[in-house]
């Protein structure tokens, strides 16, 4: 790239961070342990004894797969690899169905060599250039598959992308197949495609996380029912037509599938979002479109906005009506404490808490034969809490099937305690981000956005009174292990569990010791089944280790 892109790069990064927020994102950036991943890429593709025995591989359920490009002005070199990538496939039942609005040649020159060798590659000149989503749509009429995916027209697809892709639909219960939508981990390349970096390990379908933030997008394979059902990409939203495409989907019902695997290679270069976001700030304008009309859509009515973070959103779910809470802490002073804190904002425009308070040694059941409110408000001993910390939780809280709705636990020092929790197969409850200074944004922002997790910290929390009662609680286990029991249990009634960075809590102090073994023994034998499966909210190419979240497994 070349310096006076650099350039303008810095400055645009200058204008949205200012000078602090710039210095702390490069410190952060500098000491990722993300930086190796150039060195060690390899590590996460498949070797070639792995890639023939793909090719070999008989599915059960292999359908036509349109992959539908949307092309313009695309440079000889990446439209080369792009197409080299796609006929080394180790699936063979595809088809390219590239819709070309170039005002030049170019394109169709290259495209047309390489049919005289591949029957499988489809070219249509479009008459204008109808922006993203027409010529899109264009090609999705093009295409004769049972399912579709979508690529940008410079990037490259791993030789088993599509393998991997249909390998998952196989695994799909055969009801939801025909609405299925699957997507992959990534990583990022360079102009030449040689250097690999900033691999995007993601966890699987996570409601809150994607209504912030598309961490979705490529590579993405969705059913022909699908696109029907929604009617393809809608060109109000250029820009952001996958993400406003993606969540009408899961709208629609779909099944939302992942393979936590490296399978495609977001080209980096000056015309690219991955190359420089601040170049296309339309699209995160019509992001926000896309977010709020589907909040409305979902009877969960908000407002996004554009935050720094170019692609990540601040998502505010209306607050209307009363909202009868029932506080409750272990202590006099605690609950005199809390408020005072909260007073100030139980009136807002368009909203009234009503509260009681209760005391309670400990969160518990039974709390439901006294506490009268729609939604329980819990704080711990030792915490310092911001005083819209009930007002924010709650919001989350009473949007959709959310049941419990924690905070970020900080420490004296401002370093994580916990982001919410990660399990293993044995049980261990591993707190996300522990240790990372609370002032650093997180892999992926991680450490920023609200999003589904297994379990939270139960030092503050807002909890659906519906959800509670729904949930069989074990009074077997204490501190966090009760809290993760509850989630677990919610979960299975349909509840789910998130944590909300946007509420950073002060634990001002901590048992020594760690969480209970002998709780996680009984834990691990009473989830045995949900244990044994990879946490949904996390990624397994990443450690679970306390202090290492979010670094690449060895």
């Amino acid at each position: 790239m070349n310096i006076k892109y650099q350039y303008n790069y810095v400055k645009s990064l200058l204008k949205r961070y200012g000078l602090k927020g710039l210095v702390l994102k490069t410190l952060e950036r500098s000491r990722s342990p993300m930086l190796s991943y150039t060195d060690v890429y390899q590590r996460y593709l498949a070797g070639e004894e792995e890639l023939n025995r793909q090719r070999e591989d008989v599915l059960s359920f292999a359908p036509l797969v349109s992959i539908v490009i949307p092309a313009y002005e695309t440079g000889e070199v990446y439209l080369r690899e792009l197409l080299d990538s796609l006929t080394a496939q180790t699936y063979g039942n595809w088809e390219l169905c590239l819709a070309d609005g170039s005002k030049s040649c170019s394109v169709e020159s290259v495209v047309k060599e390489y049919q005289m060798k591949e029957n499988r590659i489809h070219y249509k000149r479009l008459t204008k250039n109808g922006g993203i989503s027409e010529n899109t749509n264009a090609g999705f009429e093009m295409a004769a598959g049972e399912f579709v995916a979508l690529m940008d027209h410079d990037d490259v697809l791993a030789p088993g992308a599509l393998y991997e892709m249909v390998k998952c639909l196989n695994e799909v219960p055969y009801d939801q197949r025909n609405l299925a939508m699957i997507y992959s981990d990534e990583d990022k390349i360079d102009s030449e495609g040689k250097v690999h970096s900033r691999p995007h390990f993601k966890p699987d379908f996570n409601l809150e996380f994607l209504r912030r933030n598309n961490y979705i997008c490529h590579f993405l394979m969705f059913s022909r029912e699908l696109l029907h059902k929604t009617g393809g990409l809608n060109p109000d939203f250029d820009g952001a037509q996958d993400y406003d495409f993606v969540l009408r989907c899961v709208e629609a019902g779909a099944y939302v599938g992942h393979v936590p695997k490296i399978l495609y290679h977001w080209r980096i270069h000056e015309g690219s979002t991955a190359g420089n976001s601040a170049d296309k700030e339309y699209a995160f304008d019509n992001g926000c479109k896309a977010i709020e009309g589907h909040l409305s859509r979902m009877g969960t009515p908000g407002r996004a906005r554009v935050t720094p973070n170019l692609g990540v959103y601040q998502v505010s779910y209306e607050r209307k009506g009363v909202y009868q809470v029932s506080v409750i802490a272990a202590s006099r002073e605690t609950l005199a404490y809390i408020k005072r804190q909260i007073t100030p904002y139980l009136t807002g425009e368009g909203y009234k808490i009503k509260t009681e308070y209760l005391l309670a040694d400990r969160l518990k059941k039974d709390i439901l034969n006294r506490a009268k409110g729609d939604y329980i408000f819990w704080a711990g001993e030792h915490v310092t809490i911001p005083g819209d910390a009930l007002v924010k939780l709650l919001s989350i809280c009473g949007a959709g099937q959310n049941g419990i709705v924690g905070a970020k636990i900080l420490d004296t020092k401002k370093r994580v305690l916990s982001n919410g929790y990660i399990y293993d197969r044995e049980g261990h409850l591993i707190p996300s981000l522990k240790g990372l200074y609370g002032g650093f944004k997180g892999y992926f922002l991680h450490g920023v956005i609200p999003k589904w997790v297994s379990a939270v910290s139960f030092s503050c929390v807002v909890i659906k009174r519906k959800a509670l009662e729904m949930a069989e609680e074990d009074l077997r286990f204490t501190g966090e292990y009760y809290g993760a029991d509850l989630s677990f249990s919610m979960r299975r009634a349909g509840f789910f569990t998130v944590v909300t960075p946007e509420v950073s809590v002060i634990l001002k102090s901590r048992e020594k010791g760690g969480l209970n073994q002998e709780e996680r023994k009984i834990f691990s034998r009473k989830w045995e089944k949900e244990l044994s499966r990879p946490d949904p909210c996390y990624n397994r190419n990443l450690k679970l280790k306390t202090g290492y979240t979010y670094e690449m497994r060895e």
